[in-house]
């Protein structure tokens, strides 16, 4: 093996596995969905601040499903998927309000389903988004129901600065809050739903 080998080695990415260990009884399905669920916690405690409740229910189960998507599962596939991710979510967060999911109208987004109420929406985006990301903020910085345009402003900056670090390593990805989701997001603010 001579020089130019070991060079070239140190170029190749990192093998990564992820191990998802299984309760008895419980299938592949289940386990992500569960591991899943305690990701989302996770992110939540390490965030300081108080979000309205509605926009944190909804940024859980919005960071869940995106990292169920990493192992392979969308819960966005049909209803029972999304059903047990937040079962997950309850189980391990009683206090979790009540959330509905309804076909997305108009645009397409990330997501293919929106929560209602429309706070919880744009937290599910918000969620999602910072899963995608890696980053664990967002939720902290959140800014209060019926917030001005400023606070709004200030807000979507900070999401774009979560974006920004993969948004350097993928240019032609679309990383960053479209325009539809922005208007997601401002409505739900504007309104305090």
């Amino acid at each position: 093996m001579g020089w130019r080998d070991i060079n070239m080695s140190r170029k190749k990415p990192p093998l990564r596995m992820a191990a998802i260990p299984r309760e008895d009884g419980e299938d592949h399905a289940a386990a992500v969905l569960r591991k899943a669920a305690r990701a989302a916690l996770a992110a939540q405690a390490q965030q300081p601040g108080v979000s309205p409740y509605a926009f944190t229910a909804g940024y859980l189960v919005g960071f869940a499903r995106h990292q169920a998507l990493k192992h392979g599962l969308d819960a966005e596939e049909g209803v029972q998927p999304l059903q047990a991710l937040v079962a997950q979510l309850k189980a391990l967060a009683p206090a979790l309000p009540a959330l509905r999911f309804s076909p997305r109208k108009g645009a397409q987004m990330r997501t293919r389903l929106a929560a209602v109420p429309l706070l919880a929406d744009a937290g599910y985006l918000v969620g999602h988004l910072e899963s995608l990301c890696g980053t664990t903020r967002l939720l902290g910085l959140a800014p209060s129901a019926g917030c001005g345009p400023e606070a709004l402003a200030a807000y979507f900056t900070q999401c774009d600065h979560a974006a920004d670090r993969l948004q350097t390593h993928q240019p032609t990805a679309s990383l960053r809050l479209d325009a539809d989701e922005r208007a997601v997001l401002r409505a739900a603010f504007a309104n305090g739903e």
